[in-house]
């Protein structure tokens, strides 16, 4: 963050400036006691814990001011010149103090939502545009409603662009995370099953995603997965110019011709106006490509050629736990694709694990889905159906958890069934042998994982 003066986060946060010199310069700021460092302002945020209980931590960290609500949590002996900052709210005064200094930023915002690939497209798209631009891209996947005013307030002079993923689990979360980016670029991945428990419907999940699109700079322009049905429905609720990407038939820019090779995936980039080049993605999967093609039309936007975008495709890498190879020490491979899961990423998954690595006996590994309401079971039978037209590439599916339970009876195949991870470990270390393979996909909150840090245990005893 560039340096401001504490008067003027009162101001930026609606607040009142009740203790500190004003003219004091705060160069970062935070929620987190843990990532404080001298010079920083501390925001007591109220959520599972709250902020203010933390206030004294806050200061042995490094803080040298603090926004906060209750006044009588604030500590009887505070360091000679700590500022204060009352608000009503601490958490929606940290979103106004970010939005106020997103506001000093004339860079290009580009803010990418959906249902999945969201987090695997900001990193090609910030990978691909780092090449040419000093940008910011968020951190890992803080999306919400406390990462996403985190992400702004990293912002410094030094960059030329950032790329914001936004996430949600509610109606209006991503009408305010846009109203703080105000976006020049927007891209929505996929409208899916996500968070269904909340919504009801796709059609509804559809609706609040669309919330980024007013809040997207007409002068701009937004691209949308044409092959996913419910984002054609939500075009006319931007003004602007709409582009549509598609793995499945021609659209503004498509991919054709994808083959998976020993190392990620050759495809050819196709526009409506007749360019067409080839690339080469260290990925596997034709959602990978998917993922991918917004990252070309931004970067022709800022002016790469195709050779530049061509190499920078090719050296792509994604954040952990997003089909992540790992080689065991019994000469198995395992694919962690646990970091979170819907049925269409894990179809997706499937099926690209079966194209891939054909030398080995392939044992699909996978854990319940969670937020997908009243039909989950059928949505996880769903799953198994779609894995038994693919068991010939697979030896054994593992299922784990209560709702995996229905995967397990739909699929058509060898097969074993555990309620825990825990009772599969046994299981798993036996046919941990160095011609076979492994996927782990599961909703995070399985933690599958942790599973091979633990097969690796048992195995190493065997």
């Amino acid at each position: 963050m560039n340096p401001i003066k504490l008067e003027q986060l009162a101001v930026m946060a609606e607040g009142l400036l009740l203790a500190g010199d004003p003219e004091l310069a705060l160069t970062s700021v935070h929620f987190d006691t843990r990532q404080l460092e001298k010079g920083a302002l501390f925001v007591a945020v109220q959520g599972v814990r709250d902020g203010h209980d933390f206030l004294q931590q806050a200061v042995e960290n490094g803080a040298c001011a603090a926004i906060v609500s209750n006044q009588e949590k604030i500590p009887d002996v505070l360091p000679t010149g700590f500022g204060l900052i009352l608000v009503n709210d601490t958490l929606r005064a940290y979103q106004k103090l970010a939005g106020y200094y997103r506001k000093s930023f004339a860079i290009p915002m580009i803010a990418i939502t959906g249902s999945i690939g969201k987090t695997t497209t900001k990193d090609i798209v910030s990978h691909v545009l780092a090449c040419k631009l000093p940008i910011y891209k968020t951190y890992k996947n803080l999306n919400n409603h406390l990462g996403v005013p985190y992400s702004l307030l990293q912002l410094e002079d030094r960059h030329q662009a950032a790329v914001l993923e936004l996430g949600m689990n509610h109606a209006g979360e991503i009408d305010l995370l846009a109203s703080l980016v105000k976006p020049q670029i927007s891209v929505i991945t996929y409208i899916g099953e996500s968070h269904l428990e909340h919504f009801g419907s796709r059609e509804k999940i559809a609706l609040a995603k669309a919330e980024l699109l007013p809040h997207t700079d007409p002068e701009g322009f937004v691209l949308l997965n044409g092959d996913n049905e419910y984002l054609k429905k939500i075009t006319h609720l931007y003004p602007g110019q709409v582009l549509t990407y598609s793995v499945r038939e021609p659209a503004d820019i498509w991919a054709e011709k994808i083959t998976a090779e020993e190392n990620g995936t050759r495809f050819d980039i196709c526009f409506r106006n007749g360019d067409r080049f080839s690339a080469f993605l260290p990925l596997f999967g034709n959602h990978n490509v998917l993922n991918a093609l917004p990252a070309v039309v931004i970067a022709r936007h800022f002016g790469l050629s195709a050779s530049e975008i061509t190499h920078a495709l090719a050296t792509v890498q994604l954040s952990a736990m997003r089909f992540e190879r790992r080689d065991s020490s019994t000469g198995a491979v395992y694919i962690n694709d646990a970091y979170n899961a819907s049925p269409t990423s894990m179809e997706a998954a499937i099926s690209t694990f079966a194209d891939v690595l054909p030398e080995r006996s392939k044992v699909l590994v996978l854990a319940d889905m969670f937020e997908l309401g009243p039909d989950s079971l059928e949505m996880h039978a769903q799953v198994g159906r779609f894995a038994s037209k693919l068991r010939d590439h697979f030896q054994q599916l593992i299922a784990i958890g209560d709702h995996a339970r229905a995967l397990y009876d739909a699929y058509e195949g060898e097969k074993y069934f555990f309620s825990t991870k825990e009772e599969a470990v046994d299981t798993l270390a036996a046919l941990c042998t160095p011609d076979r393979a492994f996927l782990f996909k599961a909703s995070r909150g399985m933690e599958l994982w942790t599973l091979i840090d633990d097969i690796e245990k048992r195995a190493g005893h065997r």
